[in-house]
């Protein structure tokens, strides 16, 4: 959402009823048009992917899509890049990307360095 705002992009997002409200809230003060459908994840992909007047829009996995996950392996390059002697990168997990990316680069860059992901 903050990127189709700073790029004049319009986005959709389809979330879950057990979407986080602070996530539902700061989508829509970047502008994106909400919708809640689904009782997890899981469910909203398949509502996004199917929904005749979602059709034609670019659909973006924020977890499940390769240049997401690399683009989230930059941030373990720079952590390894402020910290070389770092022993442990502790990472939030929510669908899995983050931590995916990251722990890819990192171990890429430094094998024995240990990544633990956490989740509320």
């Amino acid at each position: 959402a903050w990127h189709g705002s700073q790029l004049g992009v319009p986005v959709t997002v389809v979330m879950p009823t057990v979407a986080p409200m602070t996530k539902v809230q700061n989508c829509r003060l970047f502008g994106a048009n909400i919708i809640i459908h689904g009782d997890h994840i899981g469910e909203a992909k398949d509502y996004a992917l199917q929904d005749p007047a979602l059709q034609g829009l670019t659909y973006i996995n924020g977890y499940d899509d390769v240049e997401v996950i690399a683009g989230t392996g930059t941030l373990g390059i720079e952590m390894l890049e402020q910290v070389p002697d770092c022993e442990v990168l502790v990472v939030p997990i929510g669908g899995g990307g983050l931590i995916a990316g990251i722990a890819l680069a990192a171990k890429t860059l430094n094998p024995a360095v240990q990544v633990v992901g956490v989740e509320p």
